[in-house]
């Protein structure tokens, strides 16, 4: 886990859903997260997930390619 990856949908859910976030998402209280809040504030990342997200913004263009390959794997898996 990485906290580029935590927020990576920030900006691209419509208005009216992070108005209506608490409704639609319980858990998000339920799991100490403030539904409010966008972008949401994940706290301070422990070592683990800190050098995780180090790396992913250090090394962008490999994991980029990693993700590419991930999918086009699980559609190739998905079509047979």
């Amino acid at each position: 886990m990485n906290v580029e990856a935590l927020s990576k949908w920030v900006g691209s859910i419509p208005d009216d859903v992070v108005e209506n976030m608490g409704e639609i998402a319980p858990m998000l209280e339920t799991l100490g997260y403030d539904p409010k809040a966008n972008p949401p504030n994940y706290g301070a990342p422990d070592a683990e997930v800190a050098t995780n997200t180090n790396d992913v913004l250090k090394n962008r263009e490999k994991w980029a390619k990693t993700a590419q390959n991930v999918l086009k794997n699980f559609k190739e898996e998905k079509g047979r």
